[in-house]
């Protein structure tokens, strides 16, 4: 009986028998939500929690507006795996509160991760027992545990590496089965898409140089995938964001070190050290695994004294030239223009400027040699199963599998705490938010920022009482419309112009934290302020709402916090020895002898000028921009108090200077003197991008002083 069972249903058992060993499997229950409550998985889950409650016909389909408001894009932005987003969401009022799918979909990717597995590894052998042998192997991948384990769900989907590879060896081409897997992918995650489309190419290649398909029908299948591809991206949302694609902290910094074979990052090995690395190496992940490299030395040496034996290895040279070329390619993607050993830069060279957009799209560069990792482990597995004996395979295999999970049990044992031991409670327990629930319709974070403090449990509320929020934590972000979004929150702070339906709340970082103050000098007598449950909130007429003023809480009696004083015409220097450090709030880095970049998003000055202060006002800057032939241009808007006053503009001919802006007395006149001088930056530019230096600061102005009279 067993054995008229599929071997595909043992594979998908051991891919099931995997999860249950990392995380117990009780992450599978839709309702409990608690071991999702940190890091990505928050992010991940929130966009689902906004997503289910959006119209079920709109479009895009994936947009999910109420997360984010003008922020907000679509689903795919919260890497919260659009494929299942959209197949639970016309059930989403069947569904209870909460529902979480993320535990299942780990579930399947690590079935299908042995299914695929199975299936890719049949091609080049009939010998079933050392084929689901060689199964396991893959299915406790080092790099597939290790992103999971760092809170990513869909970047965990590596069967869709696998399938592309299946689809690559099999014997006949079916493009309507590469289509369907390129949708899925782009369904899945753009990273894993971007992967699976090299292999599509290398596949295509590879048929017209067998003749299996003509130059004319490689080119019909590239434009019917394209056409394909296209439709499913603009109806999930991926063209909702026309900016903030590309980020300064990219290529060059999540790159993969020229160790990351032997490097057995956090424990993955107890048997190989770890390798010393730099910045954001260990999204380049790639250790094989003790069982894997003990395999690969012997069937290394297998090769050296095998003789007549290796004419079974077959080298089908229209087969291997594709998969080597898309492998170089990857590799050097992984690998970036700072070609590593470890923390240490062997060489640099400049990437050509056509490359320069997409690399700082695919900023986490490492992560794309995934596919010639999985390319390896076949290469290995190949060689082995035509080399070594048949009857000692099964037991070599079994031996270096045991092997290799007692090597990487420190690993395991991480993965099983952080998915089995993790709780969470959320701070939102007031009574104030059944209220704020019941009259208020949005919440708005003063101030919003790329990575907000303190923003998931208060989104979380946000989402659970079906009210939308200004702000949140997504995958990409347009600068542009974060930079207008901070100013106008500003000027609704500085002004006192509250709308009654939006409870307001204050992180506190610095930026947010001199807007409370400012909003302590303006909050109308009706308003509620005072700090529940950790955040700092503002409720306009709150006091006019009967059940609401009844209610006791703590309501902000301390005095606004004056900004620091400044006489006019003062000069506020960034330099090391200046006196900018009385001033300056937010993302400035560190002092250097000639002035202070900024660092982020946006960045402010923070004063109080004279009482007596009248009629209008003029503020000079003088600093310079990071401008090259690779980026000519940083235009850095400039608001006072949330008013507009017009922009640096930096070029390379004039990449330094004075600026001068006009502030209108009535600027001064409402803000009980205080000036809350506000730099966005939508393209900060980091020195390691333009291979100055290695850098991965998001520079945009280097401010030398600042002065008002």
């Amino acid at each position: 009986m067993i054995r008229k069972i599929s071997p595909v249903f043992w594979a998908a058992l051991i891919g099931l028998v995997a999860f249950v060993f990392y995380t117990g499997g009780a992450i599978v229950w839709p309702t409990y939500t608690e071991w999702l409550m940190r890091g990505d998985f928050a992010q991940h889950y929130l966009g689902w929690s906004f997503f289910r409650h959006t119209p079920l016909l709109q479009f895009p389909l994936g947009a999910n507006w109420a997360y984010g408001e003008v922020l907000g894009s679509s689903i795919v932005f919260t890497d919260s795996t659009p494929l299942f987003a959209f197949l639970f969401k016309p059930f989403a009022s069947l569904l209870p509160e909460p529902f979480q799918y993320i535990g299942l979909w780990l579930a399947l990717t690590a079935m299908l991760q042995g299914i695929f597995a199975y299936k890719l590894l049949s091609l080049f052998s009939t010998d079933r027992g050392a084929v689901l042998l060689a199964t396991a192997f893959f299915v406790i991948a080092p790099p597939l545990w290790w992103r999971i384990n760092i809170e990513c769900d869909a970047l965990a989907s590596h069967w869709l590496i696998l399938a592309g590879l299946y689809l690559y060896f099999r014997e006949n081409f079916r493009q309507r089965d590469w289509i369907g897997l390129l949708c899925v992918a782009t369904l899945t995650h753009a990273y894993l898409l971007a992967m699976v489309l090299a292999i599509w190419c290398a596949d295509v290649l590879q048929r017209w140089l067998k003749k299996q398909i003509s130059l004319q029908a490689a080119l019909l299948n590239g434009l019917s995938a394209a056409a394909c591809l296209a439709l499913v991206m603009w109806v999930t949302g991926y063209f909702m964001l026309h900016g903030g694609l590309s980020t300064p902290v990219g290529l060059g910094y999540y790159r993969m070190s020229l160790l990351a074979l032997f490097d057995p990052l956090a424990g993955w090995s107890s048997i190989l050290p770890e390798q010393p690395r730099s910045g954001g190496q260990y999204d380049g992940f790639s250790f094989l695994g003790i069982g894997v490299l003990a395999l690969l030395v012997l069937a290394a040496l297998q090769m050296l004294v095998a003789g007549k034996r290796r004419a079974t290895l077959e080298w089908r040279w229209s087969t291997l030239l594709p998969l080597l070329a898309i492998a170089l390619a990857l590799t050097a993607i992984a690998l970036t223009n700072y070609v590593g050993w470890g923390d240490y830069d062997l060489f640099t060279y400049q990437l050509p400027r056509w490359l320069q957009w997409p690399s700082a799209v695919f900023r986490a560069s490492g992560r794309m040699f995934w596919p010639v990792f999985y390319l390896i482990y076949v290469a290995v597995f190949y060689t082995a199963f035509k080399l070594i004996g048949k009857k000692g395979l099964t037991y070599l295999l079994a031996g270096l599998l045991v092997l290799q999970l007692i090597d990487s049990n420190g690993a395991t044992q991480m993965v099983r705490k952080e998915m089995r031991e993790h709780h969470w409670t959320s701070p939102v327990q007031s009574i104030f938010w059944q209220h704020v629930a019941k009259n208020y319709r949005r919440i708005a974070v003063a101030l919003p920022l790329t990575y907000p403090w303190e923003y998931f449990a208060l989104s979380l509320f946000a989402s659970n009482n079906g009210m939308s929020i200004n702000n949140g934590y997504f995958a990409r972000v347009d600068l542009d419309k974060l930079g207008a979004v901070q100013r106008q929150t500003a000027e609704t702070v500085f002004t006192g112009r509250y709308d009654p339906q939006t409870l307001y709340v204050f992180f506190h970082d610095p930026l947010s934290s001199a807007l409370w103050e400012q909003a302590k000098l303006n909050a109308g007598p009706d308003d509620f302020m005072g700090e529940v449950d950790g955040y700092q909130v503002l409720a306009p007429g709150w006091r006019r709402c009967g059940e609401c003023s009844q209610l006791q809480f703590a309501s902000s009696q301390a005095a606004a916090k004056p900004a620091p004083a400044y006489a006019l015409g003062t000069s506020i220097d960034f330099r090391s020895t200046g006196n900018a450090d009385l001033y300056r709030i937010g993302n400035w880095s560190v002092p250097e002898t000639w002035g202070r970049w900024t660092d982020g998003n946006a960045a402010a000055v923070w004063l109080s000028v004279p009482d007596q202060t009248r009629g209008d006002l003029t503020l000079e800057i003088s600093g310079h921009a990071l401008v090259t032939a690779q980026h000519p241009l940083q235009v850095i808007p400039v608001s006072v108090n949330g008013r507009a006053l017009g922009e640096l503009r930096f070029t390379e001919q004039n990449h330094e200077g004075i600026s001068s802006f006009h502030i209108p007395a009535d600027v001064v006149a409402n803000s009980h003197g205080n000036l809350y001088i506000l730099m966005t930056i939508a393209d900060p530019v980091s020195p390691m991008q333009l291979m100055i230096r290695r850098d991965s600061r998001g520079l945009g102005l280097g401010a030398v002083s600042m002065v008002i009279h």
